[in-house]
């Protein structure tokens, strides 16, 4: 159980799975990457707009914006 916000590893597995069956139905299943990326997310390791922001500033990069 992860003892920042009592999150069994079974749950954090099911959310991700529910997130990977959703994208994958869009025909964009999660990499393993972004599966890791998610999970620190549920843990609290990282937060959403952290890696948000991550995102927007490698694109931003990529294509001068």
């Amino acid at each position: 159980m992860n003892k920042k916000n009592n999150i069994s590893e079974k749950e954090i597995n099911e959310r991700i799975k529910k997130v990977n069956g959703a994208m994958a139905q869009e025909g964009m299943p999660l990499t393993d990457e972004e599966k890791e990326i998610l999970k620190n997310c549920i843990i609290g390791k990282t937060t959403h707009a952290i890696e948000r922001n991550k995102i927007l500033t490698q694109c931003r990069s990529l294509y001068g914006r």
